[in-house]
């Protein structure tokens, strides 16, 4: 029965509620901050919710809870979609087998908005449809939780950090620790970082506690890596027992160094964080959850550039790693394939900061031209061989049997997407060869009359799909037709 209304709980589970319905606006969208934001919210949702008992009104915010934490996976399944990520249906496949699992048997999996929601799931088959599920999730209504029942035992799967209002406390509770996020200089860690090596970063990380095991003093975070010498490059932090109950939410700033550069073609280092309290003889059980790896890459472009322009050399260490997630793509190719990107990296940035290419310019001219250049680099060569036979057609170029196909664009000014037309071309170029993988680049020559990006958007990966295989292409454009830069002003 419910006597007095508890404002602590209003409070936790109001501001979450909101902060979801916020996050929940722009999830879908193409930049990630409002989906970076979605699973936060979602963390805390679950953090106010594990602390109530048994009741109509908290049984309607288990059920929110269960559908936002799905909708997430299908939030992350659009973005990998849209970043050409590998193997991006399996957030779909994991949304649709939660949605099968919710236990029938608990009451909250009556709620009639829930079991709506989880029907739209199971049939979900096409992008299209998640408008839909987006909508119904922005109109669905909650209560407050003015007068919450505490929990007082185990309920279902969910945790049970808070005790009842009876003078005895349980012996022995469970905690979650939680972690939100991790930011490196002020800036939200990625699923991949570049940090210089030799130079020193500040980075933050922030946790969540449920409830501080009894007896306990104090909470350490401790990198865990492969090396063990490599474990001091990374800060470890160490949270005293704050005052007042759980949750906690606890933030800690060191510094980061990563003292050996390795080469570009070894995989980026790995490290896990692990959460550790000092005394857990109280405690029935310590679960960590949340995002606690950092994949920092440590390759030192400045003493080893690939194509003597940094900026660029930073964003083909991030097209290598997507290449390297590509599954059956071979080593050697991988590897094949960053020498010839340092060779047309090279030859766009140019392109852009000297006026190479004039308007207009053909196809032929533009093939003759980028052979000579791309054979002037001493790790290219010799090995670059002109219009081999592929697939019962004639490639314009090979670099160890991976084929480089060619073209010109003088209509109007593109991005990597619009080129999807030569797509087939060049998978088929590639089967031919026997390999997953080829490069597309595109010399774009329309009239400028200003300037036109970066060429880091100019340089993108894309997954496609031709009868039963799957091949990964590469676009480069090559930007030409510019003015002088003192005629923008004219």
């Amino acid at each position: 029965m419910r006597n007095e209304p508890n404002f602590e709980i209003f409070h936790r589970a109001y501001s979450s509620r909101i902060e979801v319905a916020k996050a929940l606006e722009g999830a879908l969208k193409p930049s990630p901050h409002d989906f970076s934001r979605l699973k936060e919210a979602c963390l805390e949702l679950e953090a106010s919710i594990s602390e109530v008992g048994q009741g109509d009104v908290e049984d309607q915010y288990r059920a929110y809870h269960a559908a936002i934490a799905i909708f997430v996976l299908l939030a992350e399944w659009k973005h990998a979609i849209r970043n050409a990520e590998p193997d991006a249906q399996r957030f779909l496949s994991s949304a649709k087998l939660k949605a099968t699992e919710v236990d029938k048997s608990l009451s909250f999996a009556s709620d009639e908005q829930l079991e709506a929601f989880l029907n739209q799931v199971e049939g979900l088959k096409s992008m299209d449809e998640l408008t839909v599920i987006h909508d119904q999730l922005k109109r669905w209504t909650l209560p407050l939780l003015l007068f919450a029942n505490l929990r007082t035992q185990g309920f279902g799967e969910l945790r049970v950090p808070v005790s009842s209002g009876s003078s005895e406390e349980p012996e022995k509770l469970e905690t979650t620790v939680a972690f939100l996020k991790f930011d490196i200089d002020g800036e939200p860690a990625k699923d991949w970082n570049y940090l210089k090596p030799g130079t020193s970063y500040d980075l933050t990380i922030e946790v969540r506690v449920s409830n501080w095991p009894k007896g306990a003093s104090d909470l350490s975070l401790t990198p865990v890596t492969v090396d063990i010498r490599e474990r001091d490059w990374l800060p470890s932090f160490r949270f005293e027992k704050p005052e007042g109950d759980g949750p906690f939410i606890l933030t800690g700033t060191g510094r980061a160094v990563l003292e050996v550069a390795h080469s570009f073609g070894s995989r980026p280092y790995e490290f896990l964080y692990a959460a550790e309290f000092n005394d857990t003889r109280n405690c029935r059980d310590v679960a960590i959850v949340g995002h606690r790896r950092l994949l920092l890459e440590g390759s030192d472009v400045i003493s080893n550039p690939l194509t003597g322009f940094s900026n660029i050399d930073r964003h083909l260490l991030s097209i290598r790693n997507k290449l390297r997630n590509f599954p059956g793509l071979h080593s050697d190719d991988v590897a094949n394939t960053m020498i010839i990107l340092g060779g047309l990296g090279n030859i766009a940035a140019q392109a852009l900061k000297g006026g190479l290419f004039e308007a207009g310019m053909s196809e032929s001219a533009f093939q003759k031209e980028v052979t000579k250049m791309l054979r002037n680099r001493s790790d290219i060569g010799e090995h670059l061989q002109g219009h081999p036979e592929a697939a019962g057609g004639i490639t314009d170029l090979t670099f160890q049997d991976i084929p480089i196909e060619l073209k010109v664009e003088s209509s109007k000014i593109l991005l990597p997407k619009d080129f999807k037309k030569y797509f087939n071309q060049t998978a088929a170029y590639a089967l031919g060869l026997g390999k997953r993988i080829g490069v597309l680049s595109v010399l774009e020559t329309t009239p400028k009359k200003e300037p036109v990006g970066i060429v880091e958007d100019d340089i993108e990966v894309f997954f496609h799909h031709t009868g039963q295989s799957s091949i990964v292409i590469v676009v480069v454009i090559i930007r030409g037709g510019f003015p002088k830069p003192s005629s923008y002003s004219r």
